[in-house]
């Protein structure tokens, strides 16, 4: 089985999504020298079926990260990656940098 690759790239100038998704399989190019942050996305879905991506909060106010080889959730608690079981159970609520309270 193989995933969809795809990243949202976040511009830390303009604090705004610089295009909402990007596909591996297209060529693009990050031309100028505005910082920007690329995220991942994880292949998963939330329980709305919400795409999962580095950075995205969840409704319990964990984050999702890329550490070890693997998505998940890791802080000084927890270190667990996510799969599609436990992605049937959470739920997106946005994302490290429009939401950063």
């Amino acid at each position: 089985m193989s995933r969809e690759i795809k990243f949202r790239v976040w511009s830390v100038i303009r604090e705004s999504w610089v295009h909402p998704v990007l596909d591996i399989t297209n060529d693009f190019k990050l031309s100028d020298n505005e910082n920007r942050v690329i995220e991942q996305f994880t292949g998963l879905k939330d329980k709305n079926g919400v795409d999962i991506y580095e950075g995205d909060v969840l409704s319990n106010g964990w984050i999702i990260s890329f550490k070890d080889g693997m998505f998940g959730i890791f802080d000084e608690h927890h270190h667990m990656g996510i799969n599609t079981y436990m992605s049937s159970f959470i739920k997106v609520i946005g994302n490290v940098h429009e939401n950063k309270d």
